[in-house]
């Protein structure tokens, strides 16, 4: 009965959120995330825009193939990064909210409702973030706290399973709050996002200067500039399975390099302090 009920319930709201998918090269994924959206009955499959950031395998054609034809799917002749294909998919939508989803991210449960009823509950919030979760069920932790200089040096070396650099990092990942309500925070990470299309807006979208990486601490920092909440929402889970993901990793790779580059970006705009984090004041 409950989960006939959640289904219910998210057909209801479905109308209301434009889901937004970025694809470059990931075409299993692609299609699982869709198939799964559509299974729960997350969304109308009309509200689902597929971006095809330009992928050089020939994914993006086999995508116009094979996904329902009702899935919006876009075939973007550029690839200006993935910032660029949410907002791409986003311009293609009217939907007061946006869901932004990597391909290798689908809902653990038919919950998305719950996010919708929640921020339309609280207008003083203007994007929140699902909880990831490993497939093996162990937390992402994908809500953070804005970066010291320390911060970074402790997450991209081996010092962070020593003490007591290992508490700074849990500070970092916020891991010791409790996951019992929504609370504040400073950024969550770019899939499992969820923000209304008019404060994306009028926070300016994703920036395309970033190419990968930070654009979600980016669009983080602006909402809070315009006078908005970020949070995350504990009971709206989603299951991330970023097993291609390399940043985070301690061996340096092309990846770290990006993400350097993207640092220095955020760092060049709104500062990257050597000991202490800025917190949403100083970011404001």
């Amino acid at each position: 009965m409950c989960d006939d009920t959640n289904k219910a319930a998210s057909m209801i709201n479905s109308a209301l959120v434009d889901i937004v998918i970025v694809h470059y090269k990931t075409y299993d994924d692609t299609m699982k995330c869709v198939t799964r959206l559509l299974e729960q009955g997350q969304v109308r499959p009309q509200n689902i825009h597929v971006v095809d950031n330009l992928s050089p395998d020939g994914s993006g054609q086999r995508l116009k193939e094979t996904l329902p034809p009702e899935v919006d799917l876009i075939l973007s002749p550029t690839n200006g990064g993935f910032g660029s294909g949410v907002n791409i998919g986003a311009r293609a939508g009217t939907a007061p909210y946006i869901l932004v989803l990597n391909p290798d991210c689908v809902p653990e449960t038919a919950n998305l409702h719950i996010a919708l009823t929640y921020l339309d509950a609280h207008p003083d919030v203007g994007l929140v973030g699902a909880e990831l979760i490993n497939p093996d069920g162990s937390l992402q932790y994908s809500a953070r706290t804005f970066y010291s200089a320390l911060d970074v040096a402790v997450r991209r070396s081996p010092l962070k399973r020593l003490f007591p650099f290992n508490r700074l990092n849990r500070s970092h990942l916020l891991m010791d709050h409790p996951r019992t309500a929504p609370f504040d925070v400073d950024w969550v990470m770019g899939t499992g996002l969820i923000v209304r299309r008019n404060v994306f807006e009028q926070a300016g979208a994703m920036d395309e200067s970033y190419f990968l990486y930070m654009d979600d601490v980016d669009l983080c920092a602006r909402v809070h500039r315009h006078g908005y909440r970020v949070q995350l929402l504990p009971a709206v889970r989603f299951i991330h399975d970023h097993r291609r993901q390399s940043s985070g990793s301690l061996r340096w790779t092309p990846a770290h390099s990006m993400h350097l580059k993207s640092l220095k970006l955020f760092a060049k705009r709104y500062g990257l302090p050597l000991f202490q984090r800025p917190g949403i004041r100083k970011v404001r």
